[in-house]
């Protein structure tokens, strides 16, 4: 077994006005006003690798791809409902009013990488901004995907076949 130091820096939760606000966008999602938040948001519900409750999280979506139905996050590795979906990878979302089926992957940095580039090819804004918080697309070129624990993750939910995709 390996130990890495302890770089003293954890995906803490939200304190003061920022967990009202996570906790009221969870709230808007349970009383069926999720379309209130637009589609760049996302209700995720998944198990606590440890004590096995449920948990709901609202995450901003990077990039979708309705073609394939997949949705991309970003993530600090040491976020709690990331490591929750390490352990427990099939779960389920909730998009505006409908909830989907889905499977977490975990791309490699270098797989990570095309899959951003493919995603600033298409100028959007949300992958505008991907490229910018990984520091992946430097003016036009790319550059090394380092891996790191500051380093951001990212997590790709691919829907279930057969689902209506918005």
């Amino acid at each position: 077994m390996t130990t890495r130091p302890h770089s003293g820096r954890r995906g803490s939760p939200p304190r003061g006005r920022r967990r009202r606000l996570a906790r009221l966008s969870v709230a808007l999602y349970r009383v069926g006003l999720g379309p209130l938040l637009g589609r760049h948001l996302l209700l995720l519900h998944h198990t606590d690798r440890v004590s096995g409750d449920l948990h709901h999280t609202v995450l901003e979506v990077a990039a979708y791809d309705a073609k394939r139905g997949h949705w991309i996050l970003v993530s600090s590795p040491g976020a709690a409902w990331y490591r929750d979906l390490q352990a427990a990878p099939v779960t389920t979302i909730q998009v505006r009013n409908h909830h989907y089926a889905v499977t977490a992957r975990f791309p490699s940095p270098d797989h990570g990488a095309e899959i951003t580039r493919q995603y600033a090819a298409g100028l959007s804004r949300p992958a505008r901004r991907l490229c910018t918080a990984l520091g992946i697309v430097e003016n036009g070129g790319t550059r090394a995907h380092m891996q790191s624990e500051d380093q951001p993750a990212l997590i790709r939910l691919d829907a279930a076949p057969g689902q209506y995709r918005p």
